[in-house]
């Protein structure tokens, strides 16, 4: 079943829209995570997990569907996420200049998804379903240590590569 040019490009820019707002949210939800992440791991998975993208998936037809101001400003962003991907990739920077850098691209990355989602038309609302309340805030906090008792198998496996 086709779906219709005109239903097709807003739902286009819808999509694009939110995949840039979760992007940006994300970055800037997980950025104390990440970076403890980095200074105890050196782990750069979560990093690029959190700028994941289907934009590099998108096709010539489908873009064809949006004005060029719309691409130039969905591309703009997607080039700072591509070059924070780029960096995250091959960096050893300290914690602290990592920190920096993430502060630095994620400043940028607000004001140019900002701007393309404007041009989209907008963040499309999102369900509000009915979540129990949390007054803790514990379904917001990240792990910083692994705080599990080791169980018999764990045990017995350490006492085995000792041996």
């Amino acid at each position: 079943m086709a779906v219709p040019d005109g239903i097709r490009s807003d739902r286009l820019r819808q999509l694009l829209a939110l995949e840039i707002a979760r992007i940006v949210s994300d970055f800037e939800l997980r950025k104390d995570f990440l970076k403890h992440v980095w200074s105890a791991h050196r782990d750069r998975r979560p990093f690029l997990d959190t700028v994941f993208s289907r934009w590099t998936t998108v096709g010539f037809p489908d873009l064809a569907l949006l004005t060029t101001e719309e691409v130039a400003a969905v591309d703009t962003f997607f080039t700072e996420v591509e070059d924070f991907r780029l960096y995250i990739s091959y960096t050893n920077d300290m914690p602290q200049a990592l920190g920096d850098h993430y502060d630095w691209i994620g400043k940028r990355m607000r004001v140019y998804g900002e701007n393309a989602i404007e041009l989209l038309g907008g963040e499309p609302e999102r369900p509000d379903l009915d979540i129990p309340d949390d007054p803790e805030g514990a379904l917001l906090e990240f792990p910083t240590e692994r705080n599990v008792e080791p169980n018999a198998d764990d045990a017995a496996v350490e006492s085995a590569s000792e041996e």
